[in-house]
């Protein structure tokens, strides 16, 4: 388990879970990889240039997010006076930000973030510190990815992709997943922000958000110093306080841009929450934001639980089918939980048979609530899983870490027998 649930490194660029979708596939195709090769891949690949016409969507994108001059200038033709279609050159991953449809139309990324944006999919465990291989978590958001979101930024010639490529949409079962592993990576601060921000009845900035931050972080640094149980643990306190301070000397500064630290740290704890629907954005050019009763509804059961892993195990799946109002019924028996954890498993099985059960039951529950309208918890699933291997030895194997915790699972039989197929 974690020592604390704090991102590490969190910085602005962070915004666009889309990006991800890219990131993870061309990780996935290799056994090892370097992070510098993965985040220049990305830039270089986000920032082809490609020929479109300039619609009205587009030359509104253009002015409000777009600082280079020459394109902005060609975009400032007047569209219903020029009887010709206009033809703008711009880079690829502006053609996807320009969807006016996008709750957020911020998040490009330029070449320094190359070294940056990497780092969120290492949050949120979906790539292996080190080695920069898909975990097991990034198989099961792989497998969430059709195959042409993956491939997204991949073109032939300069003409644009279809719209129906765009990236920066998320599927349900995607925001679930991404749900789920933001609050497994970052949930000792976003439980204590959102409790600050879940009372505001008018719309923030993305600066008076970023002021709870130094509180925030000296707060979870207080609590977690004495749980410290080696050098990095105490580092990484160390660091929470030094940025705590860094941060408080913001908010007394007008905001400059790169160097910002509050709003470095704040926007991975906003921007990502408009893109999973539980935080609403008003205009999506924007840093303001308006909490809605779809935040409250997620964030209310976080903030009173008695632990970020209570929630997680035994409360997420309620409180985000309520959120983004999925309309699932709970259901625990049998037939349910189990045919949707062997569905999970037969994708995240090892060469061996072997699964971790957590993420073979955060995949089977998400397919569970997206594909038959029903809904139970890991902690459920978990207990299905031991009362089956305790009835059918034979089926189901389970190891257990030296801590005695289930850690993966292996059917060794024919499942059907005990799902009535």
């Amino acid at each position: 388990m974690e020592f604390m649930r704090v991102f590490t490194n969190p910085t602005r660029c962070m915004q666009r879970l889309g990006f991800l979708k890219p990131l993870v596939w061309r990780a996935s195709q290799s056994a090892t990889n370097n992070l510098s090769s993965l985040g220049n891949e990305l830039i270089a690949s986000v920032s082809q240039k490609i020929s479109v016409t300039l619609t009205s969507q587009l030359q509104e994108y253009i002015k409000s997010a777009i600082a280079d001059s020459n394109i902005r200038k060609s975009a400032s033709k007047d569209i219903q006076a020029t009887p010709d279609e206009l033809q703008v050159q711009i880079e690829l991953q502006d053609f996807y930000l320009a969807n006016a449809d996008l709750p957020s139309r911020r998040g490009r990324l330029i070449n320094n973030d190359s070294k940056d944006y990497p780092y969120l999919a290492l949050n949120l465990g979906l790539l292996r510190q080190g080695t920069y291989d898909l975990l097991v978590r990034g198989k099961s958001f792989l497998s969430l990815v059709r195959d042409d979101e993956q491939k997204a930024f991949i073109i032939c010639g300069s003409s644009a992709p279809h719209e129906a490529s765009n990236p920066f949409f998320l599927t349900v079962p995607q925001r679930l997943l991404l749900l789920f592993s933001f609050i497994e990576g970052d949930g000792d601060v976003l439980k204590l922000l959102y409790e600050k921000l879940l009372p505001l009845s008018e719309v923030f900035s993305n600066r008076q958000a970023g002021a709870y931050l130094p509180d925030i972080y000296r707060a979870i640094a207080k609590e977690y110093r004495p749980k410290a149980r080696s050098a990095d643990d105490s580092l990484r306190t160390q660091k929470l306080l030094h940025t705590a301070d860094n941060i408080e000397k913001w908010t007394k500064t007008k905001p400059t841009g790169s160097k910002d630290t509050l709003a470095a740290t704040i926007t991975p704890r906003l921007e990502p929450f408009v893109d999973l629907g539980v935080l609403s954005k008003p205009d999506p050019f924007v840093f303001r934001y308006k909490i809605t009763e779809a935040t409250r509804t997620f964030f209310e059961p976080l903030i009173n639980t008695e632990s970020i892993n209570f929630f997680l195990h035994r409360s997420f799946f309620e409180a985000a089918n309520r959120a983004l109002d999925l309309k699932a019924e709970h259901r625990t028996d049998r037939e349910v939980i189990l045919t949707a954890i062997h569905k999970a498993y037969n994708v995240l099985k090892s060469p061996l048979g072997y699964a971790p059960i957590l993420e073979a039951n955060l995949l089977a529950g998400i397919y569970s609530i997206t594909e038959s309208g029903y809904y139970f918890e890991i902690s459920e699933a978990t207990d299905m899983l031991k009362a089956l291997q305790k009835e059918r030895p034979e089926l189901v194997r389970l190891n257990v870490d030296r801590w005695g915790a289930l850690t993966v699972v292996k059917f060794t039989g024919d499942m059907t027998q005990v799902l009535g197929g």
